[in-house]
């Protein structure tokens, strides 16, 4: 008498726990979503549907913190480096005050330095 042996039909949780840990896989990985899927023998379209899928919330924390930690300042670079006088300020940063400045606006620039406590 022969048995047949019947492969259970994975569950969705056997499914979505598979596709999270090969998503994190990815992840550490370095390499592209294509490499990634070749190299595992996972369908690229199937990857990228689960990825979705278990995005869920984590998507809408990670545009958050994509868009927090692309904040910059920006910052004009002088167009030639005659900066006659250079302070470095307890922030940090620095203070570049180009030579030809009359002595006024260097005033000026100074007393609002030392007022604010930078210098």
């Amino acid at each position: 008498m022969s048995e047949t042996i019947k492969a259970e039909k994975p569950t969705k949780d056997d499914q979505q726990q598979f596709w999270q840990m090969a998503i994190e896989t990815w992840r550490t990985s370095g390499m592209s979503v294509r490499q990634f899927c070749t190299k595992e023998g996972l369908s690229e379209p199937s990857f990228y549907l689960w990825r979705k899928k278990l995005a869920g919330d984590d998507s809408e924390r990670d545009n958050q913190d994509k868009a927090e930690s692309s904040t910059f300042i920006e910052v004009a670079m002088p167009q030639n480096n005659s900066a006659v006088i250079e302070l470095l300020l307890t922030s940090g940063n620095t203070l570049r005050i180009p030579a030809g400045a009359d002595s006024t606006t260097l005033s000026t620039v100074l007393s609002v330095v030392r007022a604010v406590g930078l210098c």
